[in-house]
């Protein structure tokens, strides 16, 4: 079950967008400040909906920061007007509203103190739409710990999984790939890192290091002799297998870090696991080298049926701060790149 139809009210730096027809990979590119990552994260709190899931966003901007610093944050213009974020899922099938809104807390008397909720109305197969519920108290402009709420269960559960730069350290990579190995599913990891390279039998951790046991080398090799390009892709592949069938991973300016001479491979990576793991991925990108490489890669033959199921945005922002986001097929997308037309 994939997103098709996103619409967004009030978040952030966003007073409406609405996008259409997504498909499995959706590229956005759009100058600076135009809305690229406030979209992806309104996909995160779609489909996360409960109000605590701010504070991840939060933390995804500021680390180091491990409640609400700021809630008036989250609402254009800080005007605390209602958030709304409507999701429209394959078929119709399935649809969700989320909206984020304060109210004053009936306990404070002095009036200072408000409380943020969050509720998700779902709708499964035509019928009548169920409501809940989810809340958290602010004190001072800041969360209170322990004092969050959970009213009833969603009828669906959305796994979404929004890596941060932080995703790609060393010490994340051993965790994520310890539990994969615990679970004796390594194999699922080589298998998704084949198209890379095919000299991959298998990953080993020792002595909290990554090892790859190379075809053709007598000894297991270090991770780090094949360039920081490997360790990026198998980042993101992790991300994707861990999200689980039908998640939805969002990649933020996913060209931090990649050498051009690497984007082929990691294009040919993330598209297989896509396609194996049958996730949704939502990227953000400025590079035109990486468009550009993304364009050859789906033409390759391996890849030829993925390009239907490719989609390209450019957000442009106008001086009302109207938010348009005009899409591109495949075909349409790669006349444009390969007649040297501006898309970024």
């Amino acid at each position: 079950m994939f997103l098709k139809t996103i619409e967004v009210q009030n978040f952030r730096s966003i007073s409406t967008l609405k996008v259409e027809d997504l498909e499995q990979i959706n590229i956005f590119t759009g100058e600076n400040n135009c809305g690229k990552t406030t979209f992806l994260e309104a996909i995160f709190q779609l489909t996360g909906w409960q109000v605590q899931n701010l504070d991840v966003l939060s933390s995804l901007r500021s680390p180091s920061k491990q409640n609400l610093t700021d809630t008036n944050g989250f609402f254009y213009n800080m005007d605390d007007k209602t958030i709304v974020l409507k999701g429209f899922l394959d078929k119709k099938s399935y649809d969700r509203t989320v909206k984020i809104y304060k109210t004053k807390d009936r306990n404070d008397f002095n009036g200072q103190n408000d409380i943020l909720q969050s509720s998700l109305s779902e709708k499964l197969n035509g019928q009548n739409p169920k409501i809940i519920k989810s809340k958290v108290n602010i004190e001072n402009g800041k969360t209170v710990p322990n004092s969050f709420n959970l009213i009833g269960q969603a009828l669906v559960a959305l796994n979404c999984t929004f890596p941060s730069f932080k995703v790609f350290e060393h010490g994340n990579l051993i965790r994520g790939l310890s539990e994969i190995i615990k679970d004796k599913d390594i194999d699922k990891i080589v298998t998704l890192l084949t198209p890379i390279d095919k000299r991959i039998k298998n990953i080993q951790i020792v002595e909290n290091s990554i090892f790859l046991d190379l075809e053709g080398f007598p000894k297991l090799l270090p991770i780090e002799l094949s360039g920081d390009g490997l360790r990026r892709i198998l980042s993101v592949i992790l991300s994707i297998y861990t999200v689980g069938k039908g998640g939805f991973v969002m990649i933020d300016e996913v060209e931090n870090g990649l050498h051009f001479s690497t984007m082929p491979k990691f294009w040919r990576g993330l598209i297989n696991a896509a396609k194996e793991m049958e996730v949704q991925l939502f990227i953000t990108t400025h590079n035109e080298e990486l468009l550009q490489s993304l364009n050859k890669v789906a033409e390759e033959e391996n890849h030829v049926s993925m390009q239907s199921k490719i989609k390209y945005y450019n957000l442009k922002r106008y001086v009302n701060d109207e938010i348009v986001a005009y899409k591109y097929d495949f075909e349409k997308f790669g006349h444009l790149i390969s007649n040297g037309n501006e898309i970024r």
